[in-house]
């Protein structure tokens, strides 16, 4: 009854809002509604994590549940310079879990560590667009960026809050700055002041400039408060060999530095990753290589790095670390199967400083599958099933020891808009 309560508050919510719109649209024209989008998701994630090694007293994570998320994004207002409002609400209720079976990060807990039933927020954000390639935007965020990106892993996104400047108007190139104030996890209804920690923001600038469709470069900048200082370079390179092939390469770099030393904390560190990917036909094979250099690992916030070996469960971030990968990805589409496909990778790691972190054994290893599928016709026309599946062995004080993982996720999406 609570959810359902819950949710009828939001339907008239957004009814009370299609009614501002309207009376919006017939005052300053109709570019307000016509551009307006919404859109409901649900996924619902089945999370089973075994910890072989039990090194935090917990044999295994184990939780169902499901989730909603009510995207709605205006249209501008006519004119050189137009107003608009997003609005974004989710709802997650839990499913199945147990004593000893939390902390997927699926569910919020309670203080005594048990799932809750549910939890639910609603955040909302106003933005200004000038001359239509310039928008302002202050309020809730998913930043998207090589160096402040939400996180979308669990059931749930994550999201900041504060403003930001964007502007494409010339050809070819995207620029953006911000500050990001408040945070939120993806497991809870409530934000956090500071970016990051609890007492810093989060200040960041940068762009994209692609010189045609097989070649962009990317430059970013970002300060966390009294915290660090990180640089990002990056390129993305495709060369067509012939009809139907093509070989990919991308490069990415940070260099992160204290800004305050005096905090205890250390976070000097430059990370660079090259990968190359060979396309052809319905294959794709891909090999990477990632090194680690400097006084300290990277320092990993959230959300997605643009660097090539963050993957499913590590980011191979170690201090002094090096790792290889080799991946393998193929379209179904090639059987006669469309909307199928699978993916498989396996990544090592050597040279990591033991002393430094506290560990016996300086290399490490994780193994990845994925197979997803999305409904091509019929009444499910659009449902997407994906499985994944990780294992990691490493030492056993090392980002939770040996670890077995398995995520099945269904998820589909409404257009209401």
């Amino acid at each position: 009854m609570k959810n359902a309560v819950k949710w009828s508050t939001l339907a008239l919510a957004v009814a009370a809002g299609n009614g501002l719109i309207a009376s919006q649209a017939m005052a300053e024209g109709e570019g307000f509604v016509e551009g307006a989008s919404a859109t409901l998701s649900n996924r619902t994630v089945y999370f089973n994590r075994d910890f072989r090694d039990n090194t935090a007293g917990q044999s295994k994570a184990d939780e169902t549940a499901t989730g909603f998320l009510l995207n709605f994004q205006s249209g501008y207002t006519q004119g050189p310079i137009g107003f608009g409002a997003d609005v974004l609400a989710m709802q997650g209720i839990k499913l199945d879990s147990g004593r000893g079976r939390s902390g997927t990060r699926l569910l919020e807990l309670d203080d005594d560590g048990s799932a809750k039933d549910e939890y639910s927020e609603i955040r909302g954000a106003v933005k200004v667009a000038i001359l239509e390639d310039t928008v302002v935007r202050y309020g809730v965020h998913l930043p998207e960026n090589p160096v402040a990106y939400y996180d979308d892993a669990r059931l749930l996104p994550n999201h900041y809050q504060g403003y930001s400047i964007t502007n494409s108007s010339i050809d070819g190139l995207f620029v953006e700055a911000g500050r990001l104030t408040d945070r939120s996890e993806m497991n809870d209804s409530s934000e956090t002041d500071g970016a990051l920690r609890e007492d810093e923001n989060l200040t960041y600038a940068g762009g994209t400039y692609s010189f045609n469709d097989n070649l962009s470069v990317s430059l970013y900048g970002a300060e966390a408060e009294d915290f660090y200082d990180r640089y990002f370079v990056g390129a993305d390179w495709t060369l067509p060999l012939s009809e139907g092939t093509s070989l990919s390469t991308s490069l990415a770099y940070y260099d992160t530095s204290d800004e305050d030393s005096t905090d205890g904390d250390e976070v000097d560190n430059q990370a660079a990753s090259l990968s190359v990917t060979l396309s052809t036909g319905y294959h794709a094979f891909g090999v990477a290589y990632q090194q680690m250099r400097g006084d300290a690992g990277y320092y990993y916030t959230d959300g997605d790095i643009y660097l090539a070996n963050s993957i499913q469960y590590l980011d191979f971030n170690a201090k002094d670390e090096k790792s290889y990968q080799a991946r393998y990805d193929y379209d179904f589409a090639g059987m006669g199967i469309p909307g199928l496909s699978f993916m498989t990778r396996y990544i090592t790691s050597s040279s990591i400083d033991t002393d430094y972190v506290g560990i016996d054994r300086d290399s490490r290893w994780e193994r990845n599958t994925e197979l997803q599928y999305t409904v091509q016709n019929g009444f499910l026309e659009g449902l997407n099933v994906r499985w994944r599946n990780a294992t990691i062995r490493q030492d056993a004080n090392l980002d939770g020891g040996d670890v077995d993982e398995n995520r099945l996720i269904v998820g589909y999406t409404w257009t209401l808009l």
